[in-house]
């Protein structure tokens, strides 16, 4: 069946204006019987929610979307978030459009532009792109707003096509939204928090957190800039930031209580007798979901066993005030928008340019006695070690089953961004992340999780972008996997890798379908795995697809298994390796000077493998490799060693720097096959 439409009857989701587009009194009223059924009644369940089905990394037939789903908390009162797995078939599908209860909704193209804060980035690298060298990127969600509380209601979805189009329906699901929630404002003069930038609001807020029991209750931080400490989130609550708030973290290290930290990773028990092996415990983050054993139990920090369904929506920004900003102090982007520049520091800088993370390393380095909770601490802690262990995050969830952050800025960390530590559906939507160039300042660090789901979001980072750990050596191949995560539609800026993996890898890193992202000027790599010959583990079953990058600092896509991993702490076990990894329809347009305004390196390889016997005895080779319909231009040869059974399909070099050959293999690299690859292998 096919539908044609000579021009969208609705741009703007919402209540009056899709009732005035349908000629009804309201959403609520519109014709699916469904629609009038009252959740939690007879009749009302829903559609299963998303999960791991999402991941869909082999080839299906058919022309319809599929795997029409809403995400793990993503529905509210008066609206809903839905995301599909685009057709086995799409070539010519440009845009996808959204039914309520049988009546054309909006495309998501055009919803995008309204709720989606990459999608204006996209738009501005599309139209940059006058030549149409890059891959074609879609977008497959839809946020629905303007919908009545308790009320169920039908979507499905189609795709459009070039020539307008439409292919089959998806299967339809039902979505019933949630009744209205008590709402607590932490300004209430019960709780009576001070938004002035400097009155220390840990307490008020807590309180407030505390207070919200009710089941889906939500905790309002209105306008302002509340200064705090270490925050602790719990069960059945949503945390909502107002359009113009600001959490402000404390500069202080006695607001973020050592006491109530956690640990990266388990620890075994008994505890491990190897002198080498180490467990530190961190300090809190700003925002924290955490076990109360600080998460030194495997039992303890299993996904539910913390906390279930927790959410942090709204416009309000989370800062970490981890570091000073640069003497510019910001830049103005490629879509005209202002973005912090914050200080690029290190273990020997940090004195100097920090906030957060300098008192933080302060007070690690003068009163070593109150570094408890060490596992076979040493009698020296060196500075790195204080440096890397002792630095509060922006926010980790630890046990957490789902978990729904949404429209929210997170900005300048002391340590990392977002942590989503042995959770389980888990969903990161529309968030900005500006933590350039604060050190180790990752956008989102998935670990030991499973079924997550990153899209919409604009990065613009200091670390990686997206990036998955799963442990480390003899102890960490015990621990849970990082599986089963979907990330599409996001804008990644900056950054050293775009979707990362590793360093720490032990319990495997797998199933990840990467998708219609666009990467700008990423430092090290749009898809980046890195880990050592002693670390275990790996990388497995990978699919990074319609994906365009352009202006990229130095490699495309590096997979590496000489990281040089900094003084951690683990056992160490057998080589680390990587497989069963197929990249599809990617562009890659390096640098060019003129156009990226950065300077050229000669030395840095488009595509850098390294791996196998020539890194030295032990280390694996990496396997199952594909690289289909990959484009590059204005970039380095490759140097790819330890690659082996792999296959090129349809890659051409458009042009490569000095007219060099851009195929380098080393001898242990074999069993590969090349078919229309330009220019031919010699």
């Amino acid at each position: 069946m096919q539908r044609t439409h000579k021009r969208e009857r609705l741009r703007r989701v919402g209540v009056a204006t899709l009732a005035t587009a349908l000629g009804l009194a309201s959403l609520s009223a519109l014709g699916s019987p469904a629609s009038a059924v009252p959740a939690n009644e007879p009749g009302s369940a829903d559609s299963p929610a998303c999960s791991s089905a999402s991941v869909q990394l082999i080839a299906t037939t058919g022309s319809a979307p599929q795997n029409l789903c809403v995400p793990a908390e993503a529905t509210e009162h008066n609206k809903t978030l839905l995301v599909w797995n685009k057709p086995g078939v799409y070539d010519d599908v440009v845009d996808y459009r959204v039914y309520i209860n049988g009546q054309p909704l909006g495309t998501a193209e055009e919803n995008a532009k309204t709720h989606s804060p990459a999608q204006e980035y996209i738009d501005a690298f599309r139209a940059a792109d006058r030549d149409g060298f890059h891959a074609k990127t879609v977008a497959h969600n839809f946020t629905v707003t303007g919908l009545a509380p308790r009320t169920t209601y039908q979507f499905s979805v189609t795709g459009i096509r070039k020539d307008g189009t439409e292919t089959p329906s998806s299967g339809p699901i039902t979505v019933t939204t949630t009744p209205e929630r008590h709402r607590v404002n932490i300004a209430h003069p019960a709780y009576k928090a001070v938004g002035d930038g400097q009155t220390l609001n840990t307490k008020a807020i807590q309180k407030a957190i505390d207070t919200c029991r009710t089941p889906g209750c939500t905790v309002v931080v209105p306008a302002g800039t509340f200064k705090t400490g270490a925050l602790f989130l719990h069960s059945d609550m949503t945390l909502e930031l107002a359009e113009g708030a600001r959490l402000l973290g404390s500069d202080r290290p006695e607001d973020y209580p050592l006491e109530k930290g956690y640990y990266l990773y388990p620890v075994p028990d008994p505890a491990p007798e190897e002198t080498e092996y180490r467990n530190f415990r961190r300090p809190p983050s700003l925002l924290n979901v955490l076990p109360a054993d600080n998460g030194r139990s495997a039992e303890g920090r299993e996904p539910g066993a913390v906390a279930k369904n927790v959410r942090i929506t709204g416009k309000g920004v989370v800062d970490g005030n981890g570091w000073k900003r640069t003497a510019e102090g910001s830049i103005t982007d490629e879509a005209g928008n202002v973005l912090p520049q914050y200080v690029a520091s290190s273990a020997g800088k940090v004195l100097d340019d920090g906030l957060l993370a300098a008192a933080q390393f302060r007070n690690a380095k003068e009163h070593p006695e109150f570094l408890t909770g060490v596992v076979n601490k040493p009698e020296t802690l060196e500075d790195s070690v204080l440096y890397g262990q002792y630095r509060s995050s922006l926010m980790t969830f630890m046990g957490v089953e789902g978990l729904y952050l949404e429209g929210i800025t997170a900005d300048n960390p002391a340590f990392h961004g977002v942590m989503i530590l042995d959770s389980q559906n888990t969903t990161v939507n529309g968030m900005r992340h500006t933590t350039y160039n604060t050190n180790n300042g990752d956008g989102l660090e998935f670990g030991g999780t499973s079924n997550g789901m990153v899209l919409n979001n604009f990065f613009d980072t200091g670390d990686d972008q997206v990036n998955f750990a799963a442990g480390q050596g003899k102890y960490g191949a015990q621990g849970r996997p990082s599986e089963d995560v979907w990330i599409f539609n996001n804008y990644m800026r900056m950054g050293h890798g775009g979707v990362a993996v590793g360093s720490n890898t032990a319990a495997w890193v797998q199933r990840v379908l990467a998708e219609d992202n666009v990467m700008y000027k990423v430092e090290t790599g749009g898809l980046r795995m890195k880990s050592t010959s002693d670390m275990a583990g790996g990388g497995r079953d990978f699919l990074f697809r319609d994906t365009a990058m352009a202006c990229m600092g130095s490699s495309a896509f590096i997979m590496t298994l000489s990281y040089n991993q900094s003084p951690s702490g683990y056992v160490a076990a057998d080589s680390a390796t990587f497989k069963n990894v197929k990249v599809k329809n990617v562009s890659v347009d390096g640098n060019n000077s003129p156009t990226c305004g950065m300077a050229v390196s000669d030395s840095k390889p488009v595509i850098d493998i390294q791996a196998g016997p020539a890194l030295g005895e032990g280390t694996a080779t990496l396997s199952g490799f594909t690289f289909q319909d990959v484009v590059f231009r204005n970039v380095n040869p490759t140097n790819i060693k330890g690659l082996t059974d792999s296959a090129f399909h349809g890659v051409t070099f458009h042009s490569v720097r000095n007219n060099a050959n851009p195929w380098r293999f080393d001898g242990y690299s074999t069993g590969n096959t090349f078919t229309n690859v330009s220019p031919p292998v010699k």
